[in-house]
Parts: structure tokens; sequence; C-alpha cells
């Protein structure tokens, strides 16, 4: 499904709050405006593809709010939920939950309602849909024969029984706190149908796109700034200020010139720091660094016949040596697995055993050139096409990976791809985004992509390279549904018996031990090579205050407080 980007050239004010609204709060202060760099440029909002980039989750973050979230130790806690109610009846093999919302609103001033959860999770399930989070929602009655195209999304077992109560039933007996675990994913937020479904790229629009969480879009100009303003009507505590976004892009200026300007006092928070100043940084104590639950990974395109070959990919990471890549980016911990430390391994929350810790390093830190080279032995070299974006970050790793590579005697083609503007209807200038055109579209042999978790629990990972449980199902037009594997092209008989048996597992600790056993085997036919795990690093200004950071590493800005405001709104 192709997603393309639309942005105005010039800044974009949102609609004003309507009145009267029952969702939230109607403050009309406004508190300062705080100039900040948080992010590289973000241009697709759409939660169910937020697993594929740290830096949209960074703006995102502070758009949208799911029923639950993680709190700072990986703990579920309630977030628009208000209270839920069980109501089992197992005699009757009736399981099923009710959620009620609290009261809170959309940007617009729309309240939020139970429908606008029941539509995004539909969204998910259905068979023609790309996104990666659906195998969190099977447990749902009837979800994964909606998946697969064996049963209508009318079949669902999820109601509105009021416009803020959500009635969910489960196919049978479920573990509810692992329900409520995958309900804190940054993937299973709210979106409203009528914006959704205005036109195909909703996504790209901050014109139509319409917000949840803490903060909502006020201000748009492509390739330029943004403006985030707090939510009148969210349902919590947000001081009233505006975050102005400078991007760092060619048109404006670059990492480093950021940094000048945040050196210089005239921005207070920069989130991007340029890789050569970031061991300086960080080295002075200057820098707050914090873990993303994101592993930069190359995917292959196992349907090529160059990398249709798992010695092939084997060696292809064999010879990469991960603490060079650590050297590179400095915010990074060389990957030991698919499944990064902040994911635990039966049950999560502070104090809990993490599933990295419990499991097999199964990856080596340092390169093995000669093992790499000892299983290429007969094998065919070639042309390799790496997809990359075109960040600054990910231009230093491709560049590595390019020179590994070409020692074992593959040509290696960088690709970076980034936005292309163009004139789409009613003469608003809309941006292709060919890095996510050129991954949907499975026009790669390798790219390189920030994995995020998609939760704090291993399986949807895990289970998105399964092909009962990957990412959607292609109409024959016979009205047959037949499976697609992940983007990978990658499917494995066995791989797909062992997710489905932890899948049925009820034993947490039985169900772990399958898990671990399912990342070993994914790892050893290799269709996602992890490299290392992401952590974020900003500066801060020491006017600035209530900077927190998330679960997922990303800032907080929620309590946020500017001293001295004056001095910084020359210009703003």
């Amino acid at each position: 499904m192709k997603k393309i980007i639309a942005v105005l050239l010039s800044i974009l004010t949102v609609l004003p709050m309507l009145a009267g609204c029952s969702g939230g709060s109607s403050k009309s202060k406004v508190g300062p405006t705080i100039p900040v760099y948080i992010s590289g440029e973000v241009t697709n909002f759409d939660p169910a593809y937020g697993n594929l980039d740290q830096t949209s989750q960074k703006i995102m973050s502070l758009l949208y709010e799911g029923l639950f979230k993680y709190d700072s130790n990986g703990k579920v806690v309630k977030a628009q939920a208000k209270s839920v109610k069980v109501l089992d009846k197992p005699s009757k093999n009736y399981y099923a939950i009710e959620i009620t919302l609290k009261n809170t609103g959309w940007s617009d001033g729309t309240p939020v309602q139970a429908s606008d959860y029941i539509y995004a999770w539909k969204r998910i399930l259905e068979s023609d849909f790309r996104g990666e989070a659906a195998s969190m929602l099977f447990c749902i009655k009837n979800a994964k024969k909606v998946h697969d195209g064996d049963a209508t999304i009318d079949d669902l077992g999820i109601t509105d029984v009021s416009s803020k109560t959500i009635r969910i039933e489960f196919e049978g007996s479920t573990n509810y706190d692992l329900f409520y675990e995958y309900l804190a994913s940054p993937m299973l937020v709210p979106l409203r149908e009528v914006n959704v479904g205005r036109f195909d790229d909703w996504s790209s629009s901050t014109t139509t796109m319409v917000s949840n969480g803490p903060y909502s879009i006020r201000a748009y100009t492509a390739g330029e700034s943004m403006t985030l303003q707090a939510n009148k009507y969210y349902h919590g505590t947000v001081n009233e200020s505006r975050l102005n976004i400078t991007f760092a892009t060619t048109k404006v200026l670059d990492d480093a010139g950021v940094l000048k300007r945040f050196e210089n006092g005239e921005i207070v928070f920069d989130g991007e720091i340029p890789l050569k100043k970031r061991a300086e940084l960080l080295k002075a104590k200057k820098v707050t660094l914090a873990d993303t639950m994101s592993v930069l990974s190359c995917i292959f395109n196992t349907e090529t016949e160059l990398l249709s070959d798992a010695d092939v990919r084997r060696a292809l990471s064999l010879a990469v040596d991960r603490e060079k890549i650590v050297d590179i980016l400095t915010f990074a911990k060389p990957a030991k697995g698919l499944i990064a430390e902040g994911v635990f391994n039966t049950a999560n929350g502070k104090k809990k055993a993490s599933f990295r810790d419990k499991g097999e390093d199964l990856l080596d830190s340092k390169a093995k050139l000669s093992e790499a080279q000892s299983l290429l032995t007969g094998k065919a070299t070639g042309e390799i096409n790496l997809v990359i974006r075109d960040d600054e970050a990910d231009q230093a790793v491709g560049e590595y990976l390019k020179t590994t590579w070409e020692k074992l005697g593959f040509t290696v083609n960088v690709t970076a791809l980034t936005s292309v503007p163009y004139e789409g209807p009613n003469e608003i200038v809309l941006m292709d985004d060919q890095y996510l055109d050129a991954y949907e579209q499975k026009n790669f042999d390798i790219i390189l992509v920030d994995y995020m978790m998609f939760s704090t629990d291993a399986f949807g990972n895990l289970a998105s390279f399964a092909v009962p449980f990957a990412g959607g199902a292609m109409d024959m037009t016979t009205g047959l549904y037949e499976l697609e594997p992940h983007i990978s092209g990658y499917s494995n008989p066995e791989y797909d018996a062992l997710i489905a048996q932890a899948y049925a597992e009820k034993n947490a600790t039985k169900r772990a031990d399958l898990l671990h056993q399912a990342e070993k085997m994914l790892l050893d036919d290799m269709p996602i090579m992890p490299l290392v795990e992401l952590q974020s690093g900003f500066l801060k200004n020491k006017d600035l205050k209530g900077v927190t950071v998330n679960y997922y590493g990303m800032p907080d800005f929620t309590k946020v407080t500017l001293k001295n405001a004056s001095k910084y709104q020359i210009g703003q």
C-alpha cells in the first residue's frame, strides 16, 4: 500500500476548537513558545507503521495515547482507560472485559469515543492491511479469522456498548495482564474514522489529522518547522506551552547547525546531536541518554536469488563488527538478539527479568571475517542494493556496511531515499516518501530499519515473521485468501509451528522458553540482521525544566516549564 506524504508549503493553523465539547477540559491560556529540536522531519503520522522509524516516534508519542501506557519501569498503567470490568463466565465459556474511557477529547474538540479504538483495531485486522501489529489482537474473538479472510470484520468480538465503553470478547480464557501490555503499544492507539477516511493519504496531512495525546500540531511548514501545542481537550495535565521545532534539513540547516543554535541559546533542547560531537558531549556528561526499545537492523529480501541462501545472509552478518557501529553512532549498544533489553521475559514491571538477560547472546559483537568467507565458499557473490533513509546516522552506517561487505566480494550500492514533493489535488503540495514506498513494494535487496519493539512482550515482533501471524492476506480474486509472509519474504514451517505453540501456551515460563527458541531459529535463518540497540541522547538548556523520558526512550514534555521564557521568544 503506497503511503504518500501530504504537507502544505505554508504554515497551516488547526481549526478553532469546538465549544461545548464533552471531552477533556477547555483551557484557553497559552503558555510560552519553547524553541526546540526534537527530531528530524516526520512525514508519516500513521501509528500503525510506527515500528520502522525511531524519529517518528519522538513526535507521535506526543500526539497519540492509548488505553494503557508504560510507566518509567515498564509497568502497565491506565492512560485513557478509566476502569476495566471483567465479565468472565467460565461455565458458559464466555470471556470478556469492558473498558470505560476517561473523559478526553481529540485536538479539534470532539470527544474520544469507544468507536475510535474499535475502528483503529479493525483497520489493523483487515486482511488487506499491511501493518504488523495484528497478532497482538488475535486473542479477541474471531480476530485471526478476520485477519485470514475467513470471517468478516463485523464478526470481530468488539462492540461499543456506549460511547465511552468498549466490550471485548475473547476466544477463551485470556491472560488479561498480557493483553493490557499489548494495549499499551504505541501501534494500538485510536484513530477517528471520518479523518482517516477523508482521503487515502490522511496520515500526511496536518489539515485532516487529529490527535488524542497531550499535544496537537498547530502549524507545519514542510522542510522547515512544526509547532506543537498542548491539546486543550486531553484528559491529563499538560503545561500550557507550544513547542516550536525547527527541522535539520538541507533547506534550513543540518544537525551541526542545530547544535550551534543550542550552544548560542537560540533553542533549549536538541534531540539529534551530530555524530562527530556525540562522544565528546557524552564524555563531558552533558547528554541525557536513554534506551529506545529500537534495534537498528537490516531486513533481507529473501525472495531475491542472491539473498535466498541463508548462508549468504549469515555471512553478511558475521562480517559486521557491531562495536564499530557503536563507535559510529555512540548512542548505541551491540545487539545480542532481535529483542531489545526493555522487553520482559514472563511479566512486565519493575525488577522483572528482561527477555534479553534470560536468553542467549545470539550475535557476535566483533566481526568474524574468516567464518563469513568460509560460509561463502563455492557461492556466488554479486550486486546488493542497500536502501537507507537519507539522514546522517543511516548514511554513516550504510557506508560502513558497504565497505565491509565489499571485502567479501559483493558490489554494494547504497540508495538513500527521502521524501520528494509533487502537486496533488486542490494544489496541495504532496511529498512521496520513497523510503516507505521501497519498503512496502519490496524494492530492495537489504533495507536498514529502526526496528521498534511492538510492546514489552517479545511475541509480537517474533510472530510477525511467522506466515500465519504476519501482516496480511492477499485476496486471490476467487473469494479465497492466501496468507502473505513478512515483508522479508521469510517462510519456515518449523518457525510457524513454534510461534503457534507459543501463542497457545498458557504457562508463562514455558511460553518464554518457546519464544527464546523462536528467536534463535529466526536468527539462524537470518531474514533480519540486528546490528545495535539504539539509544536516544539529548541536550537540555538549564532553563528548561520538567522534560522526562518515557519507557521507549522518547522525550516527554507534558510537565515542561521554561525559566526566563521571554528571552527565548525573539523571532518565534
